[in-house]
């Protein structure tokens, strides 16, 4: 807004209601009628209310309502059902067990080729090995004990190809 335009403005811009003048009393009259009666909140408790509040409460809880319980099984029901699983069960017993009877093997059993097989399948380090025997069957006594022909001794040493690896780190 410019400053040499003020003195030129006619209006402040608000604008007062319709009648307003003619019903702000009434409104004001009403608004302090409503401020006297406004104190009281209309709502009123009964004499002793509190005081008897409790015992109301106390035997509307302690009031025990029996009720009729039925059951949804009864002993001949459960002997039925008992009796037809004892002669299922007696039924896969006398059936499959006779098709199924498979000596279990023992270490007698087993040969020792396939023990071997089954340590060069799996990953087992000679300190894995050795971590299952004790020190009295890793002495040297057991180990002298044993003859070994040299044809054994020879095939061994040929077969081993990191025998190869260890020698020639020897080697200066």
């Amino acid at each position: 807004m410019k400053k040499t335009a003020l003195h030129t403005i006619k209006h402040s811009g608000f604008k007062v209601p319709d009648n307003y003048f003619s019903e702000v009393e009434a409104r004001i009259l009403t608004d302090v009628a409503l401020r006297e009666h406004g104190d009281q909140s209309g709502f009123q408790i009964p004499d002793a209310y509190l005081k008897e509040l409790d015992d109301k409460i106390l035997a509307k809880v302690s009031e025990e309502k029996s009720t009729k319980v039925i059951s949804t099984l009864n002993w001949r029901q459960i002997a039925s059902v008992s009796a037809i699983a004892a002669s299922l069960v007696l039924m896969f017993q006398i059936f499959y067990s006779s098709e199924n009877n498979i000596e279990q093997p023992t270490f007698d059993t087993l040969e020792i080729g396939a023990i071997e097989n089954y340590l060069d399948q799996e990953t087992y380090t000679s300190l894995d090995l050795a971590s299952l025997l004790t020190e009295e069957e890793l002495s040297k006594d057991t180990f002298i004990d044993d003859e070994l022909s040299e044809k054994t001794l020879e095939t061994y040493l040929l077969e081993q190809d990191e025998l190869d690896d260890l020698i020639l780190e020897q080697l200066p």
